[in-house]
């Protein structure tokens, strides 16, 4: 019986209107100075001839498909999953069997390409499970494998609220 953690849905959808908005805004400067919604965009295509206009449109392009790629994963961006195999996170850094496909701050946001490749932690290789913090600086889940004898903090799981986190180390701990 697998049990998974996502992403929380208004931070998502909160960055996703941002960013949609920003890749509207030559569009919306065009409407604001008067002119019908047909002559703005007819304007905002037509300044695309220039350089400034191609760079321009570039980054209004690449904001737009940011934004709506971010209002179209609200909600299914996934950070943790307990199974039977044990506890799967989505690393911040590369797998090493896999390389990087975008980056760091990509691979955080959608989890490496809305296909998240996670990471596995064994029960078997679990020494000891804890969540630590504050509500002022926040929650993280550390995890002492047995193999190295450190506590690994799971960067990627600060997203979790504390009640999740709590719920996922009342899980592992009772697989013990």
């Amino acid at each position: 019986m697998a049990t998974s953690y996502y992403l929380k849905r208004y931070p998502t959808a909160i960055a996703g209107t941002i960013f949609t908005f920003m890749g509207f805004l030559p569009v919306w400067i065009c409407l604001g100075t008067g002119e019908s919604l047909k002559d703005s965009i007819l304007f905002y295509l037509t300044s695309l001839v220039s350089f400034p206009g191609v760079i321009m449109a570039g980054m209004s392009l690449s904001f737009l498909l940011i934004g709506l790629a971010l209002l179209w994963c609200t909600g299914r961006v996934i950070r943790c999953r307990l199974d039977d195999h044990g506890l799967h996170y989505v690393p911040l850094a590369p797998l090493p069997d896999r390389p990087a496909l975008f980056g760091d701050i990509l691979r955080v946001l959608f989890g490496t390409t809305l296909r998240p490749r996670l990471a596995l932690i064994p029960y078997e290789d679990i020494a000891d499970i804890q969540v630590r913090g504050d509500r002022r600086k926040g929650f993280n889940l550390y995890v002492q494998r047995k193999s190295s004898g450190l506590p690994e903090r799971l960067h990627t799981l600060t997203t979790l609220s504390e009640t999740q986190l709590l719920d996922i180390q009342q899980r592992v701990l009772a697989r013990l």
